[in-house]
Parts: C-alpha cells; sequence; structure tokens
C-alpha cells in the first residue's frame, strides 16, 4: 500500500465564491492549492515553481494569454488546464484553445473534484516525467561553443539540474555526456529552462542519442521500483504498530 499523489494546483480568479469551491474540492481529493487573483501573479507564481494543474478563471482580463504563455513555457507547458468558463444556460460548453477541460460556472465542489480525479492519469504520467533522483555523476556540458565539466545533482525523465563551475545563460541550447551507470552513456541536447546565481541550472532535454534514452529509462525505472518498495515497507511498518 503506498500513499497517494498529492497534486498541486493553482487557481487564478478574483472570485471569492470559485476560490471557495475550489478549494474545498482539492481538500476532498487530497491536494494542494494556491491562489492568485491577477495573470501578472499567476505567470511569476509559475516562474518559480512546478504546478500538476492551474484552474483559470476565463473572466479574468488577460486569461487567454495566459494559458497561450502557459503552453509556450518549459517547465509548466504539459500542466493540466481547467478552463472556468462564464455561466451561459441557453448554449452548449465551448472549447478554449489550450485548455484541457472547460467547466461551466458556477462551479461546484462535486463537478470540481470529478474533473481533478478524471485529470490525475494525465498529472501522474506528466509528474513521473519531471520527477527528480538525486544523483551525484560528473557531466560534460557544450553551450556556445564552451566545454566544461560540471555535476549532474538530480535527473528526470524530461531534464536534469546541473551544478556549473561556468555561468550557462538561459535560454541556452547545450550538449551533454554523463553516465548514470560504468559504460552506459547518456548523451544529447537539451535547453536550459532555468539558472540561479548559486550556480545551478535546470536543462530540459530536447533529444538523447543512441541507446542512451534506454539506459536512462532503465535507471529511472529501477529508481521507482526501489522507492515504491521502500513506501510499501514503511506503510507496512506503520500498519502494524
Amino acid at each position: 500500500m503506498t500513499a497517494p499523489e498529492v497534486f498541486e494546483f493553482l487557481l487564478v480568479s478574483t472570485s471569492y465564491e470559485t476560490l471557495t469551491v475550489v478549494a474545498r474540492a482539492a481538500k476532498v481529493v487530497a491536494s494542494n492549492l494556491g491562489f492568485v487573483p491577477t495573470i501578472e501573479l499567476a505567470r511569476d507564481y509559475m516562474g518559480r515553481r512546478k504546478v500538476d494543474g492551474i484552474f483559470v478563471d476565463m473572466e479574468i482580463p488577460g486569461a487567454p494569454d495566459l494559458i497561450g504563455c502557459v503552453r509556450q513555457g518549459v517547465s509548466n507547458r504539459n500542466t493540466v488546464v481547467f478552463a472556468c468558463i462564464p455561466p451561459a444556460a441557453d448554449s452548449p460548453v465551448k472549447l478554449v484553445t489550450g485548455a484541457n477541460f472547460v467547466l461551466q460556472k458556477p462551479l461546484s465542489e462535486d463537478s470540481v473534484a470529478f474533473y481533478i480525479n478524471a485529470a490525475k492519469e494525465i498529472m501522474a504520467r506528466e509528474r513521473r516525467r519531471f520527477f527528480r533522483h538525486s544523483v551525484n555523476v560528473p557531466v560534460v556540458l557544450k553551450a556556445d561553443g564552451k566545454e566544461q565539466r560540471a555535476r549532474v545533482t538530480d535527473v528526470s525523465e524530461g531534464g536534469m539540474a546541473v551544478h556549473v563551475v561556468h555561468p550557462v545563460r538561459s535560454p541556452a541550447v547545450v550538449e551533454f555526456c554523463f553516465e548514470l551507470a560504468p559504460g552506459e552513456e547518456v548523451c544529447g541536447k537539451g535547453i536550459v529552462a532555468w539558472a540561479n546565481n548559486q550556480g545551478m541550472i535546470g536543462v530540459k532535454f530536447q533529444f538523447i542519442r543512441g541507446k542512451g534514452s534506454s539506459y536512462l529509462d532503465a535507471w529511472i525505472k529501477h529508481r521507482q521500483d526501489v522507492s515504491l518498495l521502500d513506501q510499501t515497507h514503511k506503510a507496512h511498518l506503520k500498519t502494524t504498530k
């Protein structure tokens, strides 16, 4: 038995009623909810953290642009988008470009929880793609014609965090090569999605050459299996105490 995944959501709205309903639904499905009232704050929020889903009140000025910005971004481009549209009793629910689900207001706790549950498989798959496994392995990076040796501090199906010696701008295309196991090279190209002033950068994989992708997939699957066994063991210990 494993603990259920806790998903991270963001609501963008100025409606207290919408906030109340979505917050209650998120609590029912054991998820966390952040809240901002403007498009600008939403962009800042999503620029600083990864979210599994975003509820966008389409009555907020600039809401369609926000969804477009999400889809054109890097770390949150595959985030599940729930578009909350104004009530329209005599017309069918219209599609919203870039949204995975369209919810018509006024929202109900049951309907929001239903759509969250419907999106869980999508969110879980995306989370697995971005889940970071801690490592400490050397990597050779090449960016802007300059090569340097750095350290990979964590890795996922979709990218890695790297501690660099020489700063690398964001965005920038980089070539990389590292080994997660002896003789199993993972080499390819990626784009620098973020960089901070502590010498850390986040690289989103664009492609991996040769057998590198198979090596990475097998390594991640092994780490996930070990983690699952560990969680199951801990859960068993709790139930037997």
